[in-house]
């Protein structure tokens, strides 16, 4: 294919989410949600299909199921306008599914991860990679072929000319034992919310300050409704958000910022801009359910984004 802005590549699922419930149920209980949508899942799907409507020309790399939900999946991203034909059909795995249970800016998951959990390195061509701006990996805990891999594999994306990010997501064996040092020089970017930031340094036995001194590009630590830390060897600074004082839910707003931001660096926007991009995404996804897209193009997401009431920030 011609070249491409952005390769996105992780994981791979459906969610089925069930909002506005007045408590999580324990063994043997049930409790009823007054909604309850079936939408593009996955870090990687979310920020992948955020990146196509703002406009950039996406290639998503995930690993489905031959089944009803693989092409639900795929069908979801071909409508977003990513591009599609580089995901990998595992013919003996089902399509990764997660059964979300959201409660304001909270969600407790529950994942079978089937066929994206045997996603390998070697699913990703070296030639598309060359021929791509920049290389996007999500959520590599759910990878067992990518988790402890990770300085290798940056390293060698970045040996073939693309810039880089990385967003961690949840660690599922809570080893946070990610060998920051190793891996954080090959990154020109990297996401990792407050909480997943904490306890990546806690795995380490490593300070903020040690970090910093190792880190030559930009941590973007996102700080949900406070806003977003962005961090790096010169300085520590802090970006008010937009504020939706009634939202939807939140799933999606970390990989919407993400998919914001990317936009703006690889369009090379100024750097207040860049942010200005990224919290605007973040907040007007929070006025849908789950990782769906609220508009349709870049047009559409600055008259959607002046129309939300999202125009304040919270102070």
């Amino acid at each position: 294919m011609d070249k491409v802005d952005i390769i996105v590549a992780g994981d791979c699922n459906i969610d089925l989410i069930f909002n506005n419930f007045n408590k999580l149920p324990g063994f043997g209980e049930e409790v009823l949600a007054d909604h309850f949508d079936v939408v593009l899942g996955s870090s990687a799907g979310i920020t992948a299909a955020h990146l196509a409507r703002l406009g950039l020309k996406v290639a998503y790399i995930g690993a489905i199921g031959n089944d009803s939900l693989g092409e639900q999946f795929k069908a979801m991203l071909d409508n977003y306008g990513v591009y599609t034909d580089y995901l990998v059909i595992k013919e003996n795995f089902k399509t990764g599914v997660t059964v979300v249970m959201s409660k304001g800016e909270e969600r407790a998951n529950i994942t079978h991860a089937g066929a994206m959990a045997n996603l390998r390195p070697d699913d990703i061509p070296d030639q598309l990679i060359k021929n791509s701006t920049h290389f996007h990996l999500s959520n590599p805990y759910v990878l067992p072929n990518f988790r402890n891999k990770l300085p290798e594999f940056f390293k060698n994306i970045k040996s073939l000319g693309t810039s880089t990010s990385l967003d961690p997501q949840w660690d599922v064996d809570e080893k946070w034992d990610t060998q920051l040092k190793d891996l954080v020089p090959h990154l020109d970017v990297f996401f990792p919310n407050e909480t997943e930031l904490e306890l990546l340094l806690k795995g380490n036995n490593m300070s903020l300050q040690q970090l910093l001194n190792i880190n030559n590009h930009t941590i973007a630590n996102t700080l949900g409704s406070e806003g977003v830390r962005l961090i790096n060897h010169k300085e520590i600074k802090t970006y008010n958000t937009y504020y939706n004082a009634n939202p939807v839910d939140c799933i999606g707003a970390g990989d919407a910022f993400t998919a914001g931001y990317l936009t703006g660096l690889i369009e090379k926007l100024p750097h207040e801009q860049i942010i200005e991009l990224a919290c605007k995404n973040a907040a007007l996804s929070t006025t849908v359910a789950g990782g769906a897209v609220s508009y349709d193009s870049r047009d559409d997401f600055n008259v959607k984004f002046n129309n939300s009431g999202l125009s304040d920030r919270k102070r």
